[in-house]
């Protein structure tokens, strides 16, 4: 189980890259309907690191957003 770094548990949707090459993880709270990005610091999981890596390089990729 994947959860953001104050405990709140997260479905992870997908992935994307920001112009730092930083991977931002696109998911959603428990409970909520709005979809939130983490940087992949800011996940914690039951079983740690390599659970968090295993979840991620499972997720899609989204494409970036263009600007308008």
């Amino acid at each position: 189980m994947i959860y953001s770094r104050f405990g709140t548990q997260l479905t992870l949707k997908s992935k994307s890259e920001d112009s730092s090459g930083q991977i931002l993880i696109h998911a959603m709270c428990a409970g909520m309907e709005e979809i939130r990005e983490y940087h992949r610091a800011d996940l914690t999981a039951d079983n740690g690191p390599r659970e968090i890596d295993a979840a991620i390089a499972q997720l899609p990729t989204r494409a970036p957003a263009t600007p308008k």
